[in-house]
Protein backbone atom coordinates (compact mmCIF):
# COMPACT_ATOMS: atom_id res chain seq x y z
CA UNK A 1 0.00 0.00 0.00
CA UNK A 2 1.43 3.81 -1.39
CA UNK A 3 0.40 6.31 0.55
CA UNK A 4 0.72 9.65 -1.12
CA UNK A 5 1.52 12.78 1.13
CA UNK A 6 2.59 16.80 0.86
CA UNK A 7 5.75 17.58 2.12
CA UNK A 8 8.64 15.42 3.57
CA UNK A 9 8.99 12.52 6.20
CA UNK A 10 8.52 13.70 9.45
CA UNK A 11 4.90 16.16 8.74
CA UNK A 12 2.23 16.03 10.22
CA UNK A 13 0.88 14.29 7.07
CA UNK A 14 3.07 11.00 7.90
CA UNK A 15 1.34 10.70 11.18
CA UNK A 16 -1.71 10.84 10.04
CA UNK A 17 -0.62 7.80 7.46
CA UNK A 18 0.65 6.26 10.07
CA UNK A 19 -2.35 5.88 12.33
CA UNK A 20 -4.29 5.32 8.82
CA UNK A 21 -2.31 2.03 7.60
CA UNK A 22 -2.80 0.41 11.00
CA UNK A 23 -1.05 -2.96 11.05
CA UNK A 24 -0.58 -2.99 7.27
CA UNK A 25 2.47 -2.99 5.88
CA UNK A 26 2.23 0.21 3.94
CA UNK A 27 5.16 3.14 2.37
CA UNK A 28 4.57 6.84 2.05
CA UNK A 29 5.75 9.26 -0.65
CA UNK A 30 5.73 12.87 -0.01
CA UNK A 31 5.11 15.65 -3.02
CA UNK A 32 5.59 19.33 -3.36
CA UNK A 33 1.88 20.83 -3.69
CA UNK A 34 -1.02 19.57 -3.09
CA UNK A 35 -2.15 19.57 -6.63
CA UNK A 36 0.56 17.29 -7.86
CA UNK A 37 -0.23 14.66 -4.45
CA UNK A 38 -4.25 14.97 -6.14
CA UNK A 39 -3.11 14.40 -9.48
CA UNK A 40 -0.43 11.86 -8.54
CA UNK A 41 -4.06 9.65 -7.30
CA UNK A 42 -5.58 10.52 -10.28
CA UNK A 43 -3.06 8.67 -12.42
CA UNK A 44 -2.64 5.78 -10.30
CA UNK A 45 1.22 6.49 -8.62
CA UNK A 46 -0.06 6.03 -5.51
CA UNK A 47 -2.93 3.93 -3.73
CA UNK A 48 -4.45 6.33 -1.42
CA UNK A 49 -3.56 10.44 -0.17
CA UNK A 50 -3.77 11.95 3.08
CA UNK A 51 -5.24 15.54 2.66
CA UNK A 52 -5.58 17.78 5.32
CA UNK A 53 -9.07 19.64 5.62
CA UNK A 54 -9.69 21.00 8.81
CA UNK A 55 -7.80 22.48 12.02
CA UNK A 56 -9.61 23.12 14.87
CA UNK A 57 -7.60 26.36 15.82
CA UNK A 58 -7.96 27.99 12.12
CA UNK A 59 -10.51 26.32 10.42
CA UNK A 60 -11.08 24.92 6.87
CA UNK A 61 -7.50 24.37 5.00
CA UNK A 62 -9.41 25.20 1.85
CA UNK A 63 -6.25 24.69 0.02
CA UNK A 64 -6.90 21.19 -0.39
CA UNK A 65 -10.85 21.27 -0.10
CA UNK A 66 -10.83 23.14 -2.96
CA UNK A 67 -8.81 20.62 -4.80
CA UNK A 68 -11.41 17.64 -4.35
CA UNK A 69 -15.17 19.73 -5.79
CA UNK A 70 -14.76 18.19 -9.16
CA UNK A 71 -12.49 15.41 -8.48
CA UNK A 72 -13.07 11.34 -8.91
CA UNK A 73 -11.95 10.54 -5.55
CA UNK A 74 -13.54 8.74 -2.98
CA UNK A 75 -13.18 10.13 0.90
CA UNK A 76 -12.23 6.50 3.16
CA UNK A 77 -11.30 7.09 6.45
CA UNK A 78 -10.96 10.60 8.99
CA UNK A 79 -8.24 10.30 11.40
CA UNK A 80 -7.47 13.16 13.44
CA UNK A 81 -4.12 14.28 14.63
CA UNK A 82 -2.83 16.62 17.72
CA UNK A 83 -0.88 19.33 16.80
CA UNK A 84 1.98 19.58 18.82
CA UNK A 85 4.18 22.67 17.49
CA UNK A 86 7.69 23.28 19.05
CA UNK A 87 10.18 25.89 18.03
CA UNK A 88 13.12 24.21 16.73
CA UNK A 89 17.13 25.04 16.07
CA UNK A 90 20.02 23.76 14.61
CA UNK A 91 21.67 24.32 18.38
CA UNK A 92 20.70 24.76 21.71
CA UNK A 93 20.45 29.18 21.93
CA UNK A 94 18.19 31.81 23.60
CA UNK A 95 14.82 33.02 22.27
CA UNK A 96 16.78 36.73 21.75
CA UNK A 97 19.24 35.01 19.18
CA UNK A 98 16.28 34.18 16.87
CA UNK A 99 16.22 36.08 13.91
CA UNK A 100 13.42 34.33 11.69
CA UNK A 101 10.97 31.49 11.85
CA UNK A 102 10.39 29.02 8.76
CA UNK A 103 6.63 26.83 8.58
CA UNK A 104 3.53 26.17 7.17
CA UNK A 105 1.46 29.20 6.62
CA UNK A 106 -1.16 27.26 8.62
CA UNK A 107 1.35 26.41 11.59
CA UNK A 108 2.53 30.24 11.67
CA UNK A 109 -1.46 31.33 12.06
CA UNK A 110 -1.72 28.48 14.83
CA UNK A 111 1.16 29.90 16.71
CA UNK A 112 0.71 34.03 15.72
CA UNK A 113 -0.38 34.93 19.45
CA UNK A 114 2.96 33.23 20.69
CA UNK A 115 5.16 34.60 17.82
CA UNK A 116 3.28 37.90 18.81
CA UNK A 117 5.20 37.96 21.96
CA UNK A 118 8.77 38.08 20.06
CA UNK A 119 9.04 41.09 17.23
CA UNK A 120 12.57 41.09 16.57
CA UNK A 121 11.79 37.65 14.84
CA UNK A 122 10.86 37.44 10.99
CA UNK A 123 8.35 35.03 10.35
CA UNK A 124 8.54 33.55 6.50
CA UNK A 125 6.33 30.59 5.54
CA UNK A 126 7.35 27.46 3.91
CA UNK A 127 5.73 25.05 2.28
CA UNK A 128 5.34 22.79 5.07
CA UNK A 129 6.50 21.97 8.65
CA UNK A 130 9.14 19.23 8.42
CA UNK A 131 10.72 21.03 5.46
CA UNK A 132 11.42 24.21 7.14
CA UNK A 133 13.18 21.55 10.07
CA UNK A 134 15.05 20.29 6.81
CA UNK A 135 15.99 23.84 5.68
CA UNK A 136 17.09 25.41 8.71
CA UNK A 137 19.24 22.02 9.71
CA UNK A 138 21.50 23.10 6.32
CA UNK A 139 20.99 26.60 5.99
CA UNK A 140 24.75 27.83 7.00
CA UNK A 141 22.89 30.82 9.25
CA UNK A 142 22.52 29.49 13.00
CA UNK A 143 19.75 31.90 14.38
CA UNK A 144 16.79 30.44 11.95
CA UNK A 145 14.08 28.39 13.54
CA UNK A 146 11.31 26.47 12.17
CA UNK A 147 7.84 25.70 13.35
CA UNK A 148 7.36 21.60 13.36
CA UNK A 149 6.60 18.83 16.08
CA UNK A 150 8.93 17.57 18.30
CA UNK A 151 9.15 14.15 16.60
CA UNK A 152 10.54 16.25 13.79
CA UNK A 153 13.03 17.42 16.17
CA UNK A 154 14.86 14.41 16.99
CA UNK A 155 14.43 12.78 13.31
CA UNK A 156 16.65 15.38 12.44
CA UNK A 157 18.85 15.81 14.95
CA UNK A 158 17.63 19.02 15.55
CA UNK A 159 17.22 21.18 19.36
CA UNK A 160 13.75 21.89 20.71
CA UNK A 161 13.76 25.59 22.28
CA UNK A 162 10.55 25.44 23.28
CA UNK A 163 7.53 22.69 22.98
CA UNK A 164 3.83 23.30 23.01
CA UNK A 165 3.29 27.28 21.63
CA UNK A 166 -0.13 26.46 19.69
CA UNK A 167 -1.93 29.03 20.75
CA UNK A 168 -4.95 26.35 21.03
CA UNK A 169 -3.33 23.79 23.36
CA UNK A 170 -6.20 21.41 21.92
CA UNK A 171 -4.72 22.21 18.43
CA UNK A 172 -6.12 19.50 15.95
CA UNK A 173 -5.87 18.44 12.44
CA UNK A 174 -8.65 16.72 10.71
CA UNK A 175 -6.92 14.12 7.51
CA UNK A 176 -9.33 12.65 4.84
CA UNK A 177 -8.01 9.94 3.19
CA UNK A 178 -8.31 9.50 -0.17
CA UNK A 179 -8.44 6.85 -3.01
CA UNK A 180 -9.39 6.85 -6.63
CA UNK A 181 -13.27 6.62 -7.44
CA UNK A 182 -15.22 3.57 -7.51
CA UNK A 183 -18.43 1.90 -6.34
CA UNK A 184 -19.24 3.22 -3.06
CA UNK A 185 -19.40 1.69 0.35
CA UNK A 186 -22.79 1.29 2.09
CA UNK A 187 -22.11 -0.26 5.16
CA UNK A 188 -20.56 -0.15 8.33
CA UNK A 189 -19.70 3.77 8.08
CA UNK A 190 -21.20 6.48 9.60
CA UNK A 191 -20.66 9.82 8.02
CA UNK A 192 -20.84 11.40 4.61
CA UNK A 193 -18.96 14.31 2.50
CA UNK A 194 -20.53 15.69 -0.31
CA UNK A 195 -19.97 18.77 -2.09
CA UNK A 196 -23.34 20.82 -3.84
CA UNK A 197 -24.06 23.39 -6.24
CA UNK A 198 -27.25 24.70 -6.81
CA UNK A 199 -28.96 28.01 -8.59
CA UNK A 200 -28.12 30.84 -7.09
CA UNK A 201 -31.24 31.96 -6.15
CA UNK A 202 -33.14 33.18 -2.94
CA UNK A 203 -33.87 29.87 -1.00
CA UNK A 204 -32.01 28.34 -2.73
CA UNK A 205 -29.43 26.91 0.82
CA UNK A 206 -32.85 27.16 2.26
CA UNK A 207 -34.14 24.37 -0.15
CA UNK A 208 -31.34 21.87 0.51
CA UNK A 209 -31.34 22.56 4.28
CA UNK A 210 -35.24 21.58 4.01
CA UNK A 211 -34.49 18.77 2.41
CA UNK A 212 -32.34 17.22 5.10
CA UNK A 213 -34.62 18.54 8.06
CA UNK A 214 -37.57 16.48 5.82
CA UNK A 215 -35.66 13.25 6.50
CA UNK A 216 -34.32 14.21 9.87
CA UNK A 217 -30.78 14.08 8.80
CA UNK A 218 -28.25 15.86 11.05
CA UNK A 219 -25.59 17.81 9.25
CA UNK A 220 -21.91 18.18 10.70
CA UNK A 221 -20.45 21.21 8.74
CA UNK A 222 -21.36 23.26 6.17
CA UNK A 223 -19.21 25.51 4.78
CA UNK A 224 -18.97 27.48 1.47
CA UNK A 225 -16.92 27.96 -0.96
CA UNK A 226 -17.05 30.37 -4.55
CA UNK A 227 -17.16 28.63 -7.88
CA UNK A 228 -13.90 30.10 -9.84
CA UNK A 229 -15.86 30.10 -12.83
CA UNK A 230 -19.07 32.21 -11.40
CA UNK A 231 -17.57 35.05 -9.07
CA UNK A 232 -19.28 35.40 -5.67
CA UNK A 233 -21.69 32.34 -6.52
CA UNK A 234 -20.72 29.55 -3.81
CA UNK A 235 -21.04 25.93 -3.70
CA UNK A 236 -21.27 23.92 -0.13
CA UNK A 237 -19.54 21.62 1.39
CA UNK A 238 -21.38 19.09 3.80
CA UNK A 239 -20.42 16.63 5.93
CA UNK A 240 -23.80 14.22 7.08
CA UNK A 241 -24.17 12.41 10.25
CA UNK A 242 -24.88 9.12 8.64
CA UNK A 243 -23.69 6.79 6.03
CA UNK A 244 -24.82 5.99 2.92
CA UNK A 245 -26.51 2.58 3.50
CA UNK A 246 -29.04 4.93 5.66
CA UNK A 247 -31.95 4.58 4.53
CA UNK A 248 -33.14 8.61 5.23
CA UNK A 249 -30.12 9.61 3.92
CA UNK A 250 -30.14 7.96 0.57
CA UNK A 251 -33.57 9.48 -0.07
CA UNK A 252 -32.45 12.40 0.69
CA UNK A 253 -29.66 12.62 -1.54
CA UNK A 254 -31.81 11.39 -4.00
CA UNK A 255 -34.22 14.48 -3.34
CA UNK A 256 -31.16 16.73 -3.56
CA UNK A 257 -30.18 15.92 -7.13
CA UNK A 258 -33.51 17.32 -8.34
CA UNK A 259 -32.76 20.85 -7.20
CA UNK A 260 -28.78 20.65 -7.41
CA UNK A 261 -27.18 21.47 -10.54
CA UNK A 262 -23.89 19.81 -9.17
CA UNK A 263 -23.62 17.11 -6.22
CA UNK A 264 -20.34 15.05 -5.74
CA UNK A 265 -20.03 12.11 -3.30
CA UNK A 266 -17.46 12.53 -1.80
CA UNK A 267 -17.47 9.69 0.25
CA UNK A 268 -18.62 7.53 3.08
CA UNK A 269 -16.31 6.61 6.10
CA UNK A 270 -16.15 5.84 9.69
CA UNK A 271 -15.90 9.05 12.30
CA UNK A 272 -12.20 9.73 13.10
CA UNK A 273 -11.42 9.87 16.78
CA UNK A 274 -11.07 12.95 18.20
CA UNK A 275 -7.45 12.39 20.90
CA UNK A 276 -8.45 13.31 24.62
CA UNK A 277 -6.15 16.11 26.32
CA UNK A 278 -4.79 15.85 29.59
CA UNK A 279 -2.65 17.89 31.57
CA UNK A 280 -1.84 20.24 28.05
CA UNK A 281 1.01 22.02 28.62
CA UNK A 282 1.91 25.83 26.95
CA UNK A 283 5.08 26.91 26.16
CA UNK A 284 7.36 24.92 27.61
CA UNK A 285 10.67 26.15 27.19
CA UNK A 286 13.47 22.91 26.43
CA UNK A 287 16.69 22.44 25.70
CA UNK A 288 16.85 18.91 24.68
CA UNK A 289 18.77 18.65 21.34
Amino acid sequence: MLIGYQGVEGSYSTVACRKFSGENNYQTKGFLTFPLLVDALLHDEVDYIALPVENSTSGPITRTIDLIKYSDVTAVDEIYVKIDHALITKHPMELSEITKVYSHPEALEQCYTYLSQYPHIEVHEYMDTAGAVEMVKHAEDYTLAAIAGSHTAELYGMTVIQENISDNPFNTTRFLFFKKKEALVNHGQDKTSIYVEANHSTGSLSDILNIFKKYDTNLLYLMSRPIQTKPFVYGFFIDIDNGLGNEALHMALKELKDICTYINILGSYQKGKIPIYKGVLQNETTFNS
